[in-house]
């Protein structure tokens, strides 16, 4: 890894800027470490990593909810195919990033660079959220997927079957609703467990679940595929004809929202930089090549889930069983086998774990910055050797300023957008009452629905807190010091 000026910590109040992770900036990190060129990261190594990143839980649960909102299948490929435009120009928007900032960390990096006034204060409210709300949010959520097709293994039934899913689930009886939280939770502990008692083992799982994540879904999409053209006179009927009912923007919103989520992962190369060989050079081909991948996979899948997928089980609204299309996908090719329906669905439960478990891993990038910006402050704190040392690194900077590559204003235009539309369209919510319960408020369900986003808010609300005490706690120490020293000159 090159030293730059972006590997350095800003310089204030006469303290000296030092690289980031304890290396000084003449150390060569061969020297430093003789084997970590067996570590850095390639070109195929960096697209199967962004590959098993993206590919998660939501080409298993979104197609069947945005089918059912959408009730196109056209309409339906557009939306995800507008969905992986939008993630290939925010991918190379972050190329350009990483280019310019040969570190890992991801948006934490950035936002100090970018703001570094007030106090990086930006930083700061990224990191807190990606740690305490973010990604733990999005690992929630897949894990909860996962926790469903496991029930579907082990029982051979839905966890939803006989329970009426407009219920709210505070008051649902303990089995078998929380009996699938438990599961989710199960989940996290494990995941969590082995990548803290061993690094090495925690990779050889990742990549293995990475293969198995790739052979399930190449077999979805090879299985849709050969049905649709071997048995074309039943498996057009869903192509040549639109599900009943009537969509308005509000589902639109909301299937885009979906199709964003199912492709978040798209910049988890940019948490893992340190790792990266020459990232000026093979980023661009990992992000652009994986992303590209991903497309492909699923506009595949969904054309085999609506090719095989009858449309009477995603019009079933008191079932979940869109949400689970490929446990009705599985079950409409081998209805005959239950013991291969569970073994798929199972291939499908350890697919979304691999999810899981990278998410856990990209965590470690945010947590790892985060903690060495403390570090380094406390310990260039009251250094006053610093004209030669800001004379060469801003002679450093001055070399590596140089842009080696440029997104075109294009893709950065389209990301800008599809940020504004996220921030707009988060507020609007598709939500719809049986008509059997005439008791029914749209006004309880639109909260519970946008109840996600009102916790974000919260957390936000006290990560600023957060902030303004340790900015008020940290401005009354450097008064006290300075006191102190000028009583000291006297």
């Amino acid at each position: 890894m090159s030293i730059n000026n972006d590997d350095i910590t800003p310089s204030k109040d006469n303290e000296i800027r030092e690289p980031m992770y304890g290396m000084s900036i003449n150390e060569n990190p061969k020297e430093r470490n003789p084997n970590s060129s067996n570590k850095l990261l390639g070109v195929f190594y960096g697209i199967g990593m962004n590959v098993n990143t993206i590919i998660g839980s939501g080409i298993v649960t979104t197609p069947g909810i945005i089918w059912n909102l959408v009730k196109s299948p056209i309409v339906v490929l557009l939306l995800w195919f507008v969905g992986g435009i939008v993630s290939m120009a925010g991918s190379l928007s972050y190329v350009e990033l990483g280019v310019i900032h040969k570190i890992s960390g991801g948006e934490t990096k950035y936002l100090q660079t970018a703001y570094p006034q007030p106090r990086i204060m930006m930083s700061y409210l990224f990191s807190f959220m990606h740690i305490f709300a973010i990604r733990p949010g999005i690992i929630s959520a897949v894990l909860q997927s996962a926790a469903q097709y496991f029930w579907y293994t082990l029982k051979e039934h839905q966890y939803d079957d006989g329970i009426d899913i407009n219920t709210n689930g505070w008051k649902l009886p303990f089995t078998p609703f929380w009996y699938v939280k438990l599961l989710a939770i199960a989940f996290l502990l494990i995941i969590t467990a082995y990548h803290m008692f061993n690094t090495r083992w925690a990779i050889y799982i990742n990549q293995t679940l990475a293969v198995i994540k790739l052979i399930t879904y190449s077999i979805i999409a090879i299985a849709g595929i050969y049905r649709l053209f071997a048995d074309w006179p039943t498996s057009r009927t869903n192509w040549q004809n639109s599900l009943n009912g009537n969509s308005d923007i509000t589902a639109y919103s909301a299937s885009i929202l979906l199709i964003t989520f199912s492709y978040d992962g798209w910049n988890s190369l940019n948490y893992s930089l340190d790792e990266f060989r020459k990232p000026e050079k093979k980023l661009i081909f990992s992000n652009s090549i994986s992303v590209g991948i991903v497309i492909l996979v699923y506009l595949l899948i969904n054309i085999a889930f609506i090719s095989v997928v009858p449309a009477e089980a995603i019009l079933d609204n008191d079932k979940s069983s869109y949400e689970t299309i490929a446990v009705v996908f599985f079950y409409k090719l081998f209805g005959q086998s239950p013991v291969t329906v569970r073994i798929f669905t199972a291939l499908v439960v350890l697919s979304v774990i691999g999810t899981a478990a990278t998410g856990i891993w990209s965590l470690f990038g945010v947590h790892l910055l985060s903690y060495s910006l403390e570090v380094i402050r406390y310990r260039n704190k009251g250094n006053l050797k610093k004209e030669k040392n800001d004379k060469e690194l801003n002679e450093k900077s001055d070399r590596s300023s140089k842009i080696e590559y440029e997104v075109s204003l294009f893709f950065v235009g389209i990301f800008i957008l599809a940020g504004l539309f996220i921030l707009i369209f988060s507020f609007m919510v598709h939500v719809e009452c049986p008509n059997y319960n005439p008791n029914c408020s749209l006004r309880e369900k639109r909260i519970e629905q946008m109840s996600p986003m009102l916790i974000s808010y919260g957390f936000l609300i006290i990560a600023l807190l957060f902030y303004l005490f340790y900015y008020c706690l940290d401005t009354l120490k450097r008064q006290r010091e300075a006191k102190i020293i000028r009583i000291a000159d006297k």
